[in-house]
């Protein structure tokens, strides 16, 4: 196993130790095997990929500590711990040895950020690095929801709250990424910028639990 692989595994171990936390743990990967974590819903279309994908296994193929990883990041970004924010790009990104054309969409980023591609990736531990200067406002859960009219409808909203963060460089995963490896930059760097298969959009998740200047 890898590192981040191997941290995935401890949080299992530790869900393995109480039953409800499996309970979730079962839930949770029951929903994203359905597909219903990519629907559009309180979390937003492609929210799930952006925790972790992986274009050679269905999420039903995963090993049960990827979804472990899958779970904790759920619920770090549910309380509050981690939030994100999707930052506009070029288009979706092609296959990774296409690293010219990806690097022609992520030309095109929201002219707030820099986003750079590592032209080889030779043993790097991230495809390259998304770069803001100056504070940045984003939107933190606050692990509460509310029903925005209930008299209409019965779905809830998540309740949030300002928060400013700090210019910054952070990890940029491109494509495919295991959760467990979202997961280890999060805890590692306290942030890490995902731009999954798929998705026109890259998603800078931010770690409020790891002390940094958030």
């Amino acid at each position: 196993m890898t590192v981040h692989e191997d941290l995935a595994q401890g949080f299992l171990e530790d869900f393995q130790k109480e039953p409800s936390a499996m309970t979730a743990l079962l839930e949770l990967r029951d929903r994203h095997i359905s597909g219903d974590m990519n629907e559009g819903d309180i979390y937003g279309t492609g929210y799930a990929d952006a925790l972790g994908s992986s274009a050679r296994f269905a999420p039903k193929q995963w090993p049960l500590h990827q979804h472990a990883a899958f779970l904790e990041l759920h619920a770090l970004v549910g309380s509050g711990a981690v939030t994100y924010t999707c930052i506009s790009t070029g288009g979706a990104p092609g296959a990774d040895a296409d690293r010219e054309g990806n690097a022609a969409k992520l030309a095109q980023t929201h002219p707030r950020f820099t986003a750079h591609l590592d032209m080889t990736q030779n043993g790097a531990d991230a495809d390259g690095t998304l770069r803001w200067e100056g504070r940045l406002e984003v939107s933190r859960p606050t692990g509460a929801f509310f029903c925005g009219s209930a008299c209409r409808n019965a779905s809830q909203s998540i309740l949030v709250k300002p928060a400013n963060v700090a210019a910054s460089s952070v990890p940029l995963e491109v494509g495919d990424s295991w959760p467990s490896r979202t997961l280890m930059h999060l805890i590692q760097y306290g942030a890490v910028a995902r731009w999954p298969y798929g998705s026109k959009l890259i998603w800078l998740f931010l770690n409020f639990n790891r002390g940094v200047d958030w």
